[in-house]
């Protein structure tokens, strides 16, 4: 049986008239009476009584029209499934984060504007790590990441495009004599204890304030490294020091920490879109497509 024959027979049966079945597929009557022979041949049953001009259905014909609707129908499902998948409307994608990435514009903005896109396609969100995310995907168990330029052995692996540069601002305790300026010079926070980000999970920004820090003619006094720039909030509120944070960090709003700007001009830090080097699945080259035409 192929599907073409069941879709004659369902025509014949539902017709009951050759005539009007061949009308309906746009043949002629007698590839239409052939077919439906050649069914019968395959099944070895009769499928209709012929009386004349008009014909009824067997019991064996009345047996297998519900089954060839059925089968019909999960032809066309598959179908369907198959090319909303070919065209990435559906499926599924991993996506890593690292934990500041949310109070950022581009990461809610690029979720919601694929969520809105491509209902169809499952995202499963991961909170990771820098260094997890590159292993990652490197590894081919996450899709897609958002993180911060770092060092990695892994990194060659990787495509990264950079889909948002943020300031670094000075997070102080409201209390420092140092919030009452408006902006200040990184030199002026020689003497203050410092809230750095860890190095361990494979950020750059910890590399990246310490060499600010050294071309300002200082070394930071380190005093606590943390894994997540939110918990650096949270010292500097308890007063345990200063630090350099993103400039999305300002939707914490935690009493007691204020930002300033800092006097030196383009110090930033910046946002990554990575993914494997090679081909792309279609779910995940429509989520980049996204994504890179959001890149400020």
């Amino acid at each position: 049986m192929d599907l073409r024959r069941l879709r004659y027979f369902i025509a014949v049966a539902e017709e009951l008239h050759f005539g009007r079945a061949a009308r309906r597929l746009h043949i002629s009557q007698p590839p239409l009476s052939l077919q439906i022979q050649t069914l019968e041949q395959e099944l070895g049953v009769a499928l209709f009584e012929r009386a004349g001009h008009r014909i009824s259905l067997t019991d064996a014909g009345r047996e297998l029209l519900p089954r060839a609707r059925l089968v019909l129908a999960q032809a066309e499902a598959a179908k369907t499934a198959v090319q909303r998948v070919g065209r990435g409307e559906s499926g599924a994608l991993e996506l890593g984060f690292t934990g500041s990435l949310p109070f950022t514009p581009v990461m809610p903005r690029v979720l919601h504007d694929f969520r809105r896109a491509y209902p169809g396609v499952q995202l499963q969100l991961r909170e990771l790590s820098t260094r997890e995310q590159i292993e990652r995907l490197t590894a081919e168990t996450l899709d897609v990441g958002f993180f911060r330029p770092t060092r990695h052995e892994l990194l060659e692996q990787l495509e990264t495009r950079v889909v948002l540069r943020e300031p670094l601002l000075l997070a102080l305790h409201a209390d420092n004599l140092l919030a009452r300026r408006k902006r200040l010079p990184l030199a002026a926070l020689a003497q203050e204890p410092f809230i750095l980000y860890s190095r361990s999970v494979s950020t750059g920004l910890h590399d990246q304030i310490l060499a600010l820090c050294l071309k300002a003619g200082f070394a930071p006094r380190i005093v606590q490294e943390v894994h997540e720039m939110p918990t650096i909030i949270g010292l500097v509120a308890a007063g345990v020091g200063v630090a350099l944070v993103a400039a999305s960090m300002r939707q914490i709003h935690v009493p007691g920490v204020v930002f300033l700007p800092l006097v030196e001009t383009g110090v930033a830090t910046d946002i990554l879109l990575a993914w494997k080097r090679g081909p792309a699945s279609p779910a995940l080259r429509n989520f980049l497509a996204i994504a890179l035409s959001q890149t400020k």
